[in-house]
């Protein structure tokens, strides 16, 4: 019987110390991009903190990266239907249905980076998401252009948006063969 309970216990050691070993790789992982990117504390907070980040290598970080930032877009696409019926500015309105534009395609491109990258072609998937990124600095900038300069309304929406695809394209290049 102490024999049995000796087995267990071993057995039971090895395994919690291979998993204790396996998330500590995957947390300086995601560490290490984190500290490569601007703004370290969200970061860890978005990407470090989410569950499926613990078993995350490169490859699924970078996917994982994508699916934040499409929840961000969608969340940002229900605050912009909140938002636009309480404008009474014409321009503003103008200015926000242009965003809701911009963010539907930025949507749609992140979609296909997400596919791109499931099948690791990393440079389309780059592409793709150059593109759903600038659309939401289309949708930024118009804040800014063709009339008085104003914050948009949802301007930490995108803000949080470039960060995401700042990890993204983090994780990407480590991704990425060297040229020599």
């Amino acid at each position: 019987m102490a024999s049995i309970f000796s087995c267990t216990a071993t057995i039971f050691l090895a395994i919690s110390t291979f998993s204790i070993n396996g998330c500590n790789a995957y947390g300086a992982l995601i560490e290490g991009i984190c500290k490569q990117s601007q703004d370290y504390k969200y970061c860890m907070s978005v990407v470090g903190n989410d569950p499926r980040a613990a078993a995350a290598d490169l490859h699924r970080l970078a996917l994982l990266s994508i699916q934040v930032m499409a929840i961000q877009i969608q969340d940002t696409l229900h605050q912009i239907s909140r938002i636009h019926p309480n404008l009474k500015d014409p321009l503003a309105q103008r200015r926000l249905r242009q965003c809701e534009s911009d963010y539907d395609e930025a949507y749609t491109n992140l979609q296909s980076s997400f596919s791109s990258t499931s099948k690791t072609a990393y440079m389309d998937a780059i592409n793709f998401m150059g593109i759903a990124t600038n659309k939401v600095i289309d949708c930024h900038n118009g804040f800014r252009r063709n009339g008085p300069i104003a914050t948009s309304p949802i301007d930490a929406d995108d803000m949080k948006v470039f960060k995401l695809s700042e990890i993204f394209l983090l994780a990407v290049d480590r991704l990425m063969p060297k040229k020599l």
